[in-house]
C-alpha cells in the first residue's frame, strides 16, 4: 500500500486524501500500515535512484553535492519540477482510490469534524482510516477507532468490504467511526467469601445475592459495603431489585427487592436506602411456586413483577398491590414483627410445557417479555394478555439469555455456544429467527449473558474464566476480553455505566471486580 498520494513540486494533492470542500485540507497527511519509499527532491543532500522508464540513466550534477539519475526521455523537461516515482510506486499510485466522509456520534467534541469528502485509496484498512482521523482531528493520546459502514464494523481492506456487501465504490462512502473499547484499569470492590448467583446495579448501588442466602449493597462511588443480610437459609436462585418514584416517600428513598428460593418461596422487601445503609422496613411472602424459583423480573414501569422456575408455571403478579402491601407493613423497629404472615398471589398465571424455566426478560417498549429454559424452545408472551407471542424451536437446553435491543436478544445453551436471533413482525405475525451470528469463545458452561444500553454490546461470562464483550456488528471475534487472574470461575457479570464510560463488574470465587473502558 502507497502512503496516499505523494505531492509533486506545483502540484497540491492531500497525501491520503484530497478535502473536496476546502482547498486547506490539501495539507493534511496521515500514514498509512505499510510504508513505501520517499521520493525525494532533486536539490536534495542524498542519492536515491528514480525510474528511468526502462532506459539509460545518467547521472547529473544537482547543486554540486549530489548525483541522481535523470529521466533520458524527450519529455523530461514536462516533469523537470516533479519527483521521479520508482516502480513500486507508479504502480501503487494507480491503485483504485474512492472518496468518502466520516460521520460520529461520539459525544466528546474533540472527536468531531466537519463534513468533507476525501478521496483515499480502497486499499485502506481500520488502522489506515485510524491514523487518518486522529492526524485530522489533531489527536496526540493514544486512542484508536472502530469504522462503520452501513452499521457493519469493518475487518477487511474499504474494496473487499463493498465487493462483498455489493456497494458501489463509484458512490460517495459514508465512514462512521468510533472509539474503540480499551481496558483503563481494574479495580478490585471487595473479597467475597460466598459464592455470587446474581449482580443487579441500579443508579450507584450494586445488590448481590448469593447461594448461601445472603443479600449484599455496595455503593459504587466509593465501592464500600453498605449492606449484608442473610434473608433466607437456603440458596438464593432468582434475585431482582426495583427502584421507581412509586418507592420515593417524602424525602425518604426506597427500593423493593425479591428473591426466589429452591423450595418456591418468593420473599418481597421494602428496604429504606441512604449512602450508608440498607434497612428493610417490611416484607411480603409471594405465593403459586411448587417448585425452585429461578428467574424473577420487572417490567420497565415497575408495574407488573414474574416469575418462573422448575413448576411450569409463570406467576405475572400486580407489583404496584404488592408495593402497597409492603407499605402498610413498614415498621420503624426492624422486628419480627413487620413479616406480614399472608400470601400475595398472582393475577395470572401462565401454564407452559414441561421444562425448567432459566430466565426472563421484558423488552422495554412493551410489556412483552421473552422465556428460555432447559424446555428447548425459545417463547416471546405478552404480558397484558398472558398469551404467547412469537415461539421458536432451538433443539437444546438454553441455560440463560438477556435482550440486547428491541429487535436483538442473545442466548447460551448447554453447549455454551452463544447466538444472537431477531424478532421482528412480518405482516403483524411476530417471527424469531437466527441473525447469523454464533460465537464459539466459551468451553465451559456460561453464566451470565448481558446486553448494553446502547444496543449494540453485550456481555458473556463463564466458568472457564472470561467474561467477553461482543459487537453486534461484527460477527467473529469479541471485540475485548477479560481473564481472571488465577482463572477462577466467573458467577456472574454485568454492565455498569459511569458518565461516559462502560465498565463490567465480574464476580468470581473470590473477588467481586469492576473493569473500567
Amino acid at each position: 500500500m502507497k502512503k496516499g498520494g505523494r505531492k509533486k513540486k506545483g502540484a497540491r494533492s492531500n497525501k491520503l486524501g484530497k478535502g473536496k470542500n476546502d482547498a486547506s485540507e490539501d495539507e493534511e497527511v496521515v500514514e498509512s500500515d505499510s510504508a513505501s519509499e520517499e521520493p525525494v527532491d532533486s536539490d536534495a543532500d542524498s542519492e536515491e535512484p528514480v525510474d528511468s522508464d526502462g532506459d539509460s540513466e545518467e547521472p547529473v550534477d544537482s547543486d554540486g553535492d549530489s548525483k541522481e539519475p535523470a529521466d533520458s526521455d524527450a519529455d523530461s523537461d514536462a516533469d523537470s519540477d516533479a519527483d521521479s516515482l520508482s516502480d513500486k510506486e507508479q504502480a501503487s499510485r494507480a491503485e483504485k482510490q474512492i472518496q468518502i466522509y466520516f460521520t460520529s456520534n461520539v459525544a466528546n467534541e474533540k472527536y468531531q469534524m466537519e463534513d468533507t469528502i476525501y478521496t483515499i485509496p480502497a486499499s485502506f484498512k481500520r488502522i489506515d482510516l485510524s491514523r487518518m482521523v486522529k492526524k485530522l482531528l489533531d489527536i496526540k493520546e493514544n486512542v484508536s477507532f472502530e469504522f462503520l459502514i452501513n452499521k457493519q464494523i469493518l475487518r477487511s481492506s474499504i474494496e473487499e468490504f463493498l465487493q462483498l456487501n455489493n456497494i458501489l465504490s463509484e458512490n460517495v462512502i459514508q465512514i462512521e467511526y468510533i472509539l474503540s473499547m480499551t481496558k483503563k484499569e481494574s479495580t478490585q470492590i471487595d473479597k467475597i467469601s460466598e459464592w455470587i448467583s446474581k449482580l443487579i446495579i441500579i443508579e450507584d448501588k450494586l445488590y448481590c445475592s448469593t447461594f448461601e442466602g445472603s443479600v449484599l449493597c455496595y455503593d459504587l462511588s466509593s465501592f464500600a459495603k453498605i449492606d449484608e443480610r442473610k434473608v433466607a437459609d437456603t440458596s438464593i436462585f432468582a434475585f431482582n431489585v426495583c427502584k421507581n418514584d412509586k418507592l420515593i416517600d417524602g424525602e425518604v428513598r426506597y427500593s423493593e427487592s425479591a428473591v426466589g428460593l429452591s423450595n418456591g418461596t418468593i420473599r418481597a422487601f421494602l428496604n429504606e436506602e441512604t449512602d450508608q445503609k440498607v434497612v428493610t422496613r417490611s416484607e411480603l411472602y409471594l405465593g403459586n411456586h411448587d417448585d425452585m424459583v429461578k428467574s424473577i423480573a420487572f417490567n420497565r414501569s415497575g408495574s407488573l413483577l414474574i416469575s418462573a422456575g422448575a413448576d411450569n408455571k409463570i406467576n405475572l403478579y400486580d407489583n404496584s398491590e404488592i408495593v402497597q402491601k409492603l407499605k402498610e407493613g413498614k415498621s420503624e423497629n426492624n422486628t419480627s414483627k413487620r413479616k406480614l404472615k399472608h400470601v400475595l398471589t398472582p393475577k395470572k398465571c401462565i401454564h407452559k410445557d414441561v421444562g425448567i424455566i432459566t430466565a426472563l426478560t421484558f423488552f422495554d417498549s412493551n410489556n412483552r417479555f421473552l422465556c428460555t429454559g432447559l424446555e428447548k424452545s425459545i417463547k416471546i408472551y405478552d404480558a397484558d394478555t398472558a398469551d404467547l407471542f412469537a415461539t421458536l424451536p432451538y433443539g437444546k437446553a438454553i441455560m440463560c439469555s438477556d435482550i440486547v435491543n428491541e429487535n436483538l436478544f442473545v442466548t447460551a445453551d448447554e453447549q455454551s455456544v452463544i447466538k444472537l436471533f431477531d424478532v421482528r413482525c412480518l405482516e403483524e405475525k411476530a417471527v424469531i429467527s437466527l441473525n447469523e451470528h454464533k460465537y464459539f469463545f466459551h468451553d465451559k458452561v456460561v453464566t451470565s449473558l448481558g446486553g448494553n444500553k446502547n444496543g449494540v454490546h453485550f456481555l458473556s461470562s463463564s466458568h472457564d474464566g472470561f467474561t467477553n464483550i461482543y459487537d453486534v456488528r461484527l460477527n467473529k471475534l469479541p471485540v475485548y476480553t477479560i481473564q481472571t487472574e488465577d482463572k477462577s470461575k466467573v458467577l456472574a457479570s454485568t454492565w455498569f455505566y459511569r458518565e461516559s464510560h462502560n465498565s463490567v463488574i465480574n464476580a468470581d470465587e473470590n473477588n467481586l471486580t469492576v473493569h473500567s473502558f
